[in-house]
Order: C-alpha cells, then sequence, then structure tokens
C-alpha cells in the first residue's frame, strides 16, 4: 500500500492547478486591479507570476449545508462572485471571483447549487432563476409540484398518525 503525504499536492493535483491557472490568470488580473489594493500593481503582479503556479494564490469558493435554504443563500454570493452576471464587475463588486477560482466544493445545500451549475453546463445563476424547469421556485418545498405534492400529503399523515398514537414528533420526522 502507497500512502502519499498530505504534506503536499498529487503530481495529478499539480498538472491539473497548471492547466487550470491559464483559465484563471486574466480573470485573477481583472479582480485584483479593480479590487484598488493600495501599493500593489496587480497587472505587474499577474504578468510577473503568470508561470509560477506556487506564486499565485488558489481562490476555492465553498458553499455550507443547510439544504434549501443554503442553494439558495448560496447562490446569491455565487451570482455576485460571477463576473457574467450583469453589474458584478463594476467598482466594489465580487464579480470575477468564481472565474478565478481553482476549487469549488459545497455540503448539502451547497451541493445542490453546485450539481445544478455543473449540470447545466456551469450556466449562471441568473439563467437557472430564469428556466422555472430547474429549480423551479414557484412550487411550495412543502406541497411540491403535482406529481410529487401526495407524497408531502401521506408524509403529513403518517407523522399525523404517528402523534396520535402518542409518540413524540418534531421537524425531524418530515424530514
Amino acid at each position: 500500500m502507497n500512502i502519499r503525504s498530505a504534506a503536499s499536492l498529487s503530481p495529478y493535483e499539480n498538472a491539473w492547478l497548471e492547466k487550470r491557472r491559464s483559465k484563471t490568470i486574466d480573470s485573477m488580473g481583472d479582480l485584483l486591479g479593480r479590487l484598488n489594493i493600495s501599493d500593489f500593481d496587480a497587472q505587474a503582479y499577474i504578468k510577473q507570476n503568470a508561470r509560477n503556479v506556487s506564486a499565485l494564490p488558489n481562490i476555492a469558493v465553498a458553499v455550507s449545508g443547510g439544504g434549501y435554504r443554503a442553494m439558495l443563500n448560496a447562490a446569491g454570493a455565487v451570482a455576485a462572485f460571477d463576473s457574467r452576471t450583469e453589474d458584478s464587475t463594476g467598482p466594489g463588486q465580487l464579480g470575477g471571483i468564481l472565474q478565478s477560482s481553482n476549487y469549488i466544493s459545497g455540503l448539502c445545500g451547497g451541493s445542490l447549487l453546485f450539481g445544478s451549475l455543473y449540470i447545466n453546463n456551469f450556466t449562471t445563476i441568473p439563467a437557472l432563476l430564469n428556466d422555472n424547469s430547474v429549480w423551479q421556485l414557484e412550487n411550495s418545498i412543502l406541497e411540491g409540484p403535482p406529481p410529487v405534492s401526495n407524497y408531502y400529503r401521506q408524509l403529513v399523515s403518517v407523522v399525523r398518525g404517528k402523534e396520535d398514537a402518542g409518540f413524540n414528533t418534531s421537524i425531524t420526522d418530515y424530514w
């Protein structure tokens, strides 16, 4: 059995980072330039370090869990971080963080968000919101669309039956 030390990245990840870096350099230069960091020439820094994977920052976007609420909360942040979102690259805006990122990760609700983006060819959040076939936000999560709504009615009935039998119930019974 061969165990790799966690003190450094694997050769495969290093190779991937070099490949990914070529797609993040322009966005990172634009983002850092717009941040107006005093005594820092973003364009010179990017140009000087463009070929040195370890000299440039590795940016990651991580989204917490929390189900539907986390997904929707994070969608707002990811939209703000995406330079393709209208008005996200003006002064004081954070558009471009997503394009400058090497890693994205999500737990529970965060994975719902990134999974939705992934299976829709990394579209934008506004595009997902405008395409009601993906998240269907017009439907109540408690009732669901017509084919699913009977499931929730049955679930409520089962939990009520548990209460009627004298058992304690909580929100966990519905999840």
